[in-house]
This record gives C-alpha cells, structure tokens and sequence, in this order.
C-alpha cells in the first residue's frame, strides 16, 4: 500500500510567524494559526487563529475562529466565533456561535443565522397584513365623535 503525502487532513496546519509578512490566500483543509502580518484571504476548513501580534486585513474564514490581534476585514466562522480581551475586529462577522470578551473591540454589522427563522411572507400575506394594519391606522387616527 502507498501513502500519498498530503494526502487526507492528518498535517499540522499552517502558521504564520510574527516576523511574517505575507501578501496574498492563505488556504488549508487544517488548522491556520496567524501571529505576523497577512494582507488578503485566510481560509481554513477548520479552526483560524489570530494571535494577540497579529495584524490581518482581509476576509476570514474557518468553522472556529479566535481573535486576540487586529483584524481589518470580514470574519466567516461556520461554527463558533471568539474575540478575546485584547482583540479588534473592524468588519462585519457572520457566526453561528458569537463570544465577545470585556475589553475586546468589534466594530461592524454582526449576523448570526438561526434555525428559528421565520418563513418569508407569501405577495397574498403581505397584502392582507398592509390592510389589517392600514384600517388599525385608521381607527387610531380617526377620532370619536360622539353625538349631541
């Protein structure tokens, strides 16, 4: 039997030291740890880590995703999304699971998709929902008068 090298998701992962510089996708199928610099893309099929000497400016993705460095770009987590005390995230983040550490900084539009969301209005329920509400309007703005 032949083993491919490379082959499956048993590698270490990748890291980025802090006397790192890199411009440009930073993909793998594992784990991505950043302590440098990465300007573009950092893509992971499992967890992401930017770690408190980092500086990331460009979208993250990855099912976990831990921030305790700069990050000026989208975040993506599948799964869980942590931003620990000494964190700045400026961008919008997409998580399932969102954690937000006192002292951390986030500032951008935040969206966490449920299970639990309501189905879309068919044209028919809309239309009969603007006139329940137009006649409740008008009962309001119409006054009382009584009769003398």
């Amino acid at each position: 039997m032949v083993k491919v090298i490379g082959e499956g998701n048993n590698g270490p992962g990748t890291t980025v030291g802090v006397n790192v510089a890199l411009s440009g996708t930073l993909k793998d199928q594992n784990d991505i740890a950043v302590y440098g610099m990465v300007e573009g893309e950092v893509i992971s099929d499992k967890a992401v880590v930017i770690g408190q000497s980092a500086q990331v400016k460009g979208p993250i993705r990855g099912q976990v995703v831990t921030v305790s460095g700069v990050v000026r770009g989208s975040i993506d987590a599948g799964e869980k999304l942590e931003i620990l005390e000494t964190g700045k995230v400026f961008g919008s983040i997409d998580a399932k699971d969102l954690v937000v550490h006192s002292g951390a900084t986030l500032v951008g539009k935040c969206s966490m998709p449920t299970s639990e969301e309501e189905p879309a209005a068919t044209e028919e329920e809309k239309s009969g929902q603007d006139k329940e509400e137009k006649s409740e309007e008008e009962e309001i703005l119409q006054p009382e008068v009584e009769e003398v």
